[in-house]
This record gives C-alpha cells, structure tokens and sequence, in this order.
C-alpha cells in the first residue's frame, strides 16, 4: 500500500534505540498518594515508597522536571536511566506522603497546581503555606494546572472560538500569576488537566510560553511535542512493581514521525488510525505490539510509502472520552522497551460531550 498524503507533522531529528544517546527521560506521573482515595488516580503511601526505593537501588537519575525539559530542549546530554516526579492537581498527599520520602532521598519534585481549589482553602488540597515549606526546605518546584482544573476542551453553550480561547488563555493565566504571587516562581511548565487536549489547545499554551504536559505513557526525547510530553500515569494496577521497571528503564520509539496528532477524532470516527514512520535502520520493527484501551485486537499494515511506515488500526471502537493506544518494541541490544502512545479523545455522537454550561 502507498500513504499519498504525507504525514501531517514529520518529526524531526532521530531517535536513538538504546541508552547511549542518552538523549530522553521518562516523567511519572501521580495524583493522590494515599489508601483513602479513588484507586483510578492513587497510588499507595507503600507503592510510592517501592517506586522511589527502585529508582535508587537501581541507579536511575532523578532530575528536575523543569531542567530536564531544558536538557531536551537545548539538545544537552542526559544521563542514562533520567527520571523526573511530578504529581498533578497539588492535593494534600503531596505534603503528608511525598513530601517527607523525596526529601529523605534527596529527589527533586515538581506539582503541577491548580489554584482555584488552593485559594478556596480546600482541606483536600496544599495550602499556599505549605507548599512555601516544600519549597524552601527541599527545593520543590510548582507548576501550573490551570485555575479551575476544567475540561478545557469544552465550550460553554453558544461559546464561539475566541470566546473560547479568551476563557482559556484568562483561566491559565490566572494561575500564572497566583502561583508566581505566592510563591515568587513563574511557572514554566503546564499539565493539562485529566491529560486532554488538541490543536488549537496546544498552541494557546505554547503561545504564552508554556511547555505542556499530557498523560499518555513513554519517554519524553528530545524529538517529541513539546506542546504534549509524555508522562507516564502512576495509579493503581499501573502502578504495581511488576510493570515498574520497564516504564522506568524504557526507551523512545525509534521513530521519525506519527499522526494524527490531534486526539479529538471526528464524531463519524469509532475506529481511528494511527500510522508511525519507522527509522530506516530498525530493522525488527515487526515486533511492534500495540493495544489500544489493553485490547491487542489491532490491525498492522506496513507501507511501501513512506518506507518503515505503518498503519495500526484497532479492531474495537473507542469509548466515549479518553481512549489510548499503546505501542511497545523490544531493544535488540538490551532487555529494555521502546515505547509510544497516543491519546484518542471521543465526542458523543451529538457533540454534547464537547459542551457545558455554569
């Protein structure tokens, strides 16, 4: 088969398969770290504290977030096994649970900060205090997660484009500057509320200056979106030590280009497509495995045009909102994996699912 139409974005540069380049990181992810709090965003005090004993047993390097990004950025040398913490949404675990046991091994961390429930005093949330005493006694870093923590893609009802983009360029810069007021640091970085986004959501964040953030799993390298990295999500099954050390210890998918890169699929698209471009010297890309939403169930049609290219195409339907397809290739040369994944984000059929009204 010949792929006419070119890729949408071609990414640029090339992707080392092994741990030489030294040139990506994996980023984890967590929410609640806690026995108390829904399983589907929580990791428990016990996990977190086998998660961090690993990565120091292991000799992985655990740098922060924000200098990392800057590393890929610049085009700097990383060391081998990087790691970087983040936790998303700044509740209150983040102070009694993960406070004490980075501090105790010395691990940088970055909380991503939504600040309308900080302002409101919510008990379930950080306190502007509280994270002052994280940031001057072990040197962790707040970055910004919108004010309100909304589903950003969604428009109120009658809502046009540039009154959409108004609110949400407002609501991000609102947390711009309630961070940067209390804490005396201007964000850098930005994670995207329940990981969603699109096209034109990237580029409002990328035009205020900001790096972003999803929650779709794999290395981030020196190639990708800086408009969406990937971070792996760190909860509950995904959490457990039997899957730990290959997300930690995984490696780039060794490939020059992927698309779409728009997650929101068209209301007539139950079954999208995604094509990756291999580089041309992987030569046991036929090992590629791929699932979406844990289901193997996929289709793969390779491409004469462009060459190293293929077609996976699942064959159930996505659910309604956030679905994603994982991609794994083994490394030839190590016991690691390559790694990719994608976000699909599904409407229902009559679009109400893109709309709210306050």
């Amino acid at each position: 088969m010949n792929l006419f139409n070119p890729l949408a974005v071609l990414v640029t540069g090339f992707i080392a398969f092994s741990a030489q380049a030294a040139d990506h990181c994996v980023f984890l992810q967590y929410h609640h770290i806690s026995e108390d709090t829904p399983g589907i965003t929580s990791v428990t005090p016990e996990q977190f504290q086998q998660h961090l004993d690993y990565l120091l047993v292991n000799d992985h390097a655990v740098l922060p977030l924000a200098d990392v990004v800057e590393r890929l950025r610049g085009g700097a040398e990383l060391p081998d096994k990087c790691i970087a913490l983040s936790i998303d949404d700044a509740y209150s675990s983040a102070y009694t649970d993960a406070y004490p046991r980075v501090k105790r091994y010395g691990f940088p961390l970055t909380v991503f900060v939504s600040t309308e429930a900080v302002d409101r005093g919510y008990r379930s949330h950080l306190s502007w205090a509280q994270m002052r005493e994280m940031q001057q006694d072990a040197g962790i870093r707040f970055e910004n997660h919108s004010h309100t923590h909304a589903h950003l893609l969604r428009r109120l009802t009658a809502e046009t484009d540039v009154d959409w983009e108004q609110r949400i360029a407002a609501d991000v810069q609102t947390a711009q500057n309630r961070i940067t007021a209390e804490l005396g640091q201007r964000p850098t970085l930005f994670a995207y509320p329940y990981g969603e986004y699109n096209d034109e959501l990237k580029a409002i964040i990328e035009s205020m200056g900001l790096v972003a953030f999803g929650q779709q799993s794999g290395p981030a390298w020196r190639a990708a979106d800086f408009g969406a990295l990937p971070r792996f999500p760190m909860a509950s099954i995904y959490a457990g030590m039997r899957s730990f050390p290959n997300k930690v210890n995984s490696l780039p998918l060794p490939i020059t280009g992927a698309f779409p890169t728009d997650p929101v699929v068209a209301l007539d698209e139950w079954q999208p497509s995604l094509t990756l471009v291999f580089r041309p010297d992987v030569r046991n890309r036929e090992h590629l495995t791929c699932y979406l939403n844990g289901s193997p169930d996929v289709q793969y049609e390779w491409l004469d045009q462009p060459l190293g290219g293929v077609v996976i195409k699942p064959k159930g339907r996505l659910n309604v909102g956030r679905n994603r397809t994982n991609c794994t290739l083994p490394d030839p040369q190590s016991e690691r994996y390559a790694w990719y994944s994608h976000n699909w984000i599904r409407r229902e059929a009559d679009g109400d699912w893109y709309r709210e009204a306050y």
